[in-house]
Parts: structure tokens; C-alpha cells; sequence
């Protein structure tokens, strides 16, 4: 199945990784630069996923947030907050507008990654398939 995941941030280089680091033969993207364009998208794309930056030209990301929560078409969409603006208060406002995740940019790939494939339902790539260390095999 096809996951969807809709991409609000208006740095196009940040855009640009973020598809780089989590393309997958089953994800589609689409983005949107502002808060408007976000929210028709996100009612026409209806994703899976949304990674929404806080700062936006027209509308603040926290609001769009609370917005996105209360619209029926994405009211249960998770969604990923990614700011610059990584603070104790920015964390907090994130997560009680409807958040599910707050990443501080610059972004841990390593977890991020691991959290979308968790939030899709994905299988991680091989590289990230971990085996815990077995107790005791470790000649000493």
C-alpha cells in the first residue's frame, strides 16, 4: 500500500532532504510551503503522515496544527513538528496543539527515520534492523 506523506515547510533544501532521507518504493510526497496551501492539500492528499515545520510564512505551525487536529479529514493524521525554534516551551505548545512527535532541527535522522517507519507501519531498511546483544555471549 502507498503510504502518503505531506511535507509543510517553506525551506526547500530542508524539503529536499527530508524526501532524500525517507524515500521508499511505497511513500508518496507532497509539499506545501505555507499554512493555506497545507490545508487544502492536506484535505485533497489526505496523508498518512505530516511533517510540519513551526515557523511558516502566513500561518505559524502551531496553529496549524490545532487547525489540521480539527478537521475531520485529518483529525487522527499524526503529525511531526520540526522547528528550528527547539525550546522546552515551542516542545510543550506542539504536542498540546496535537502533535504526536517534536524533532528540534537540526534533526537526528536516525530517530526520525525509525519513527516515521513506526508511525507508516514500515519495515525499517536493514541498516536499522538492530538485534539486541545477546547476554553472556561475549567470550571474557
Amino acid at each position: 500500500m502507498q503510504k502518503r506523506i505531506l511535507i509543510i515547510d517553506d525551506e526547500a533544501d530542508f524539503v529536499e532532504l527530508l524526501q532524500y532521507r525517507l524515500q521508499r518504493d511505497q511513500v508518496e510526497f507532497q509539499v506545501a510551503s505555507n499554512g493555506l496551501e497545507a490545508m487544502n492539500l492536506a484535505r485533497a492528499f489526505d496523508p498518512h503522515l505530516i511533517l510540519l515545520d513551526v515557523l511558516l510564512p502566513d500561518l505559524d505551525g502551531l496553529t496549524l496544527c490545532s487547525i489540521l487536529r480539527n478537521d475531520a479529514t485529518t483529525r487522527e493524521t499524526p503529525i511531526f513538528i520540526m522547528s528550528g525554534v527547539n525550546t522546552e516551551v515551542t516542545r510543550y505548545s506542539a504536542l498540546i496543539a496535537g502533535a504526536q512527535e517534536f524533532f528540534g532541527k537540526p534533526v537526528d535522522f536516525a530517530v526520525f527515520e525509525a519513527t516515521v517507519e513506526r508511525a507508516l507501519g514500515l519495515k525499517l531498511p536493514e541498516t536499522f534492523n538492530l538485534q539486541p546483544a545477546t547476554l553472556g555471549s561475549a567470550a571474557g
